[in-house]
């Protein structure tokens, strides 16, 4: 008896140990990013305090395609700017991470649903942060299963 309540505890253990272990795409909240946004006022755009970059307030979309995504943006024309983007996915990390942690001051967006992205070369990404309050918390990176996903812009 002893003996299978102590392999039943080992087994348990290890599956914690290793079902905690981060995965590719995770990021940990031991990340130290914090920022701060701002609504700048009579504009749909927020100001992130730390990196001066500016995000748009509301979700567009959905749109079908990479290129779609990327021509809107391109074109948007807000706030008197016009070199909008598509955000990469650490870019879009840090946006979720802020409202995670309530530090998204009056610019409390929507966050729900698929998003493009894009890396330095491109390449592309559709999908969403979410949390995994089971090991710290960890965030992963889903890939969406749908094909089409909402922008949210960004600038510089």
């Amino acid at each position: 008896m002893k003996r299978n309540l102590a392999t039943y505890l080992l087994l348990i253990c290890a599956l914690i140990l290793f079902g905690c272990a981060s995965h590719p795409g995770t990021i940990s909240s031991n990340d130290n990013r914090n920022g701060r946004l701002f609504l700048v006022e009579g504009e749909m755009v927020c100001l992130e305090v730390k990196t001066n970059k500016m995000w748009q307030f509301s979700k567009e979309g959905p749109f079908a395609s990479l290129e779609e995504a990327d021509r809107y943006a391109a074109e948007l024309n807000l706030g008197g700017y016009e070199d909008w983007r598509l955000p990469t996915k650490s870019e879009l990390f840090d946006l979720f991470y802020m409202h995670y942690w309530k530090n998204d001051g009056d610019c409390v967006m929507n966050h729900r649903g698929e998003y493009w992205a894009v890396s330095r070369d491109k390449e592309s990404s559709l999908g969403h942060w979410e949390d995994d309050l089971l090991c710290g918390p960890e965030f992963n990176f889903v890939d969406s299963i749908k094909e089409d996903g909402f922008v949210r812009a960004v600038r510089p």
